[in-house]
């Protein structure tokens, strides 16, 4: 579980974009859960959002 403490809004970038199309691909069952996981995780650190593993 992810615990995300703090959020900044962003809309574009790398990390960003590859993160939504892991979102669109678990819906089209394209894309496991874990690397879509990843591809969050990665958009938040780039995003410099702070979060904790839980």
């Amino acid at each position: 579980m992810i615990c995300f403490l703090r959020i900044g809004l962003v809309t574009n970038g790398r990390a960003f974009f590859s993160a939504m199309q892991a979102y669109a691909g678990t819906m089209t069952e394209t894309v496991t859960q874990g690397d879509a996981q990843s591809a969050f995780l990665a958009a938040a650190l780039d995003a410099e959002a702070v979060f904790r593993m839980a």
